[in-house]
Formats: C-alpha cells, sequence, structure tokens
C-alpha cells in the first residue's frame, strides 16, 4: 500500500491534534485530542486494518525516510520499505491510545455560517500577532462577527470580521489552539449544546470542537 499525499497530510494534521492513531479496519479515519475537546474524522481512499500507532510523528518520520514508500501491514508492526530498504514499525497496544470510542451525534445547530480558507487563516494570523488565545463567534441579532482578541478585555486589542447573518443573539467562545484544521473552506455548525463542528467544503472531513463554557446563548 502506498499512501497518497491527501492522506499523509491528513495524517500530519491529525498529529497536531493527538500523537496517537488507532486505524480501524476501513477508510475511516478518526482522531481525538486527550482533552477530549476536538475530534475529528474523514474517509480516505486507501483501506487499513486494525493497528495502533503510539507515536504518528515517529511513524511520519520513518516514512519521510523514503521518497516512495510502500507500507505493508501485518498484526504485529508494518514494514515501510522502498526497493532493499525496509523499517519495521511495530504496532502499539491499542489499549493505552486515547482515540474516540463512538461517532458524534451532532445536536440541532441554532448557528450556521460559511468560513474561507481566507477567513480561517486571518483568524491563526490576528491571533499570532496580537497574542490571543480566543476567538469569539458573536451574533447581534443580524449579523454573525469572528472576533479574536482577549475576550475578558474590552478594551484590548481586537481584530474582527463579519463571516454571516443571523436573528439570534449569543458570544461563542473557542480557544484557538483548537482550531487545528487543514487550511479550507468550511461550513461551520454551532449548537447551544456547547459544541461546534467544522466541515469541510471539499471532502468529508470533519472537526468538532468544544464551546467554552463561559459562552452565552440568549435564546
Amino acid at each position: 500500500m502506498k499512501l497518497s499525499k491527501d492522506t499523509v497530510s491528513l495524517f500530519k494534521n491529525f498529529a497536531g491534534i493527538n500523537s496517537n492513531l488507532l486505524l480501524k479496519s476501513g477508510s475511516k479515519l478518526a482522531t481525538i485530542s486527550a482533552q477530549k475537546n476536538v475530534m475529528a474524522d474523514a474517509t480516505v481512499n486507501e483501506t487499513f486494518p486494525d493497528f495502533a500507532i503510539y507515536d504518528l510523528n515517529e511513524f511520519l518520520g520513518a516514512m519521510s525516510l523514503f521518497e516512495d514508500p510502500e507500507l505493508d501491514f501485518s498484526d504485529k508492526y508494518v514494514s515501510i520499505s522502498q526497493g532493499s530498504m525496509k523499517i519495521k514499525f511495530f504496532a502499539a497496544d491499542a489499549s493505552v491510545l486515547v482515540a474516540p470510542q463512538k461517532a458524534i451525534t451532532f445536536p440541532d445547530a441554532e448557528i450556521n455560517f460559511s468560513l474561507s480558507a481566507a477567513n480561517l487563516n486571518m483568524l491563526h494570523k490576528t491571533a499570532s500577532v496580537l497574542r490571543s488565545a480566543d476567538v469569539s463567534i458573536v451574533g447581534d441579532g443580524s449579523t454573525i462577527t469572528a472576533v479574536v482578541g482577549d475576550k475578558k478585555n474590552a478594551t484590548g486589542n481586537s481584530y474582527s470580521e463579519p463571516v454571516g447573518t443571523t436573528d439570534k443573539t449569543f458570544k461563542v467562545n473557542l480557544k484557538v489552539e483548537n482550531l487545528k484544521m487543514l487550511p479550507g473552506d468550511y461550513s461551520v455548525s454551532i449548537s447551544s449544546k456547547k459544541i461546534s463542528r467544522f466541515k469541510s467544503s471539499s471532502s468529508d472531513l470533519v472537526y468538532y470542537v468544544a464551546v467554552e463554557a463561559d459562552s452565552t446563548f440568549e435564546f
């Protein structure tokens, strides 16, 4: 088996959420952060067997040693090879991994808007420049605005950008560090049950991000 560039990119992205990855028989990949506040899943072109990877970055590093690696999975290890060169990468004990136990049933969402790749990139850039850990999605009864800044300091430096419309009033707080999406356009849905969903516009890749406890929903 050879991994496509898209699947390798997904592995790298998932490694930023959790260094553990539990492959389950089939083409569905899923991960969850150690804090259980970020989860992601997607379907890829490859079909994997059951296999537990304890350190996904180490696995990717082993693959990067070859220009065009071939993967051959067995029960105890995966052989990463090219020509006569080979690395044996051993499976971990699945019971010690942090991995999703079941799929998320996303509740009805009262807030919906689109977030472009440019929007998402700007949120990350401004958060870095302004040294902000927070992103707030604010609804004032007409406009949905994404705001980057210190949510506890009304006079602090901040960035804002309209991203949609609404007839509701709310302030949804998210941590910038939890916005670990691959670059791209996303359809965003937020439920007052304190969970948000970022669904890729170009694939079935989905991220679920916990909403901070101090968020407010006036409806």
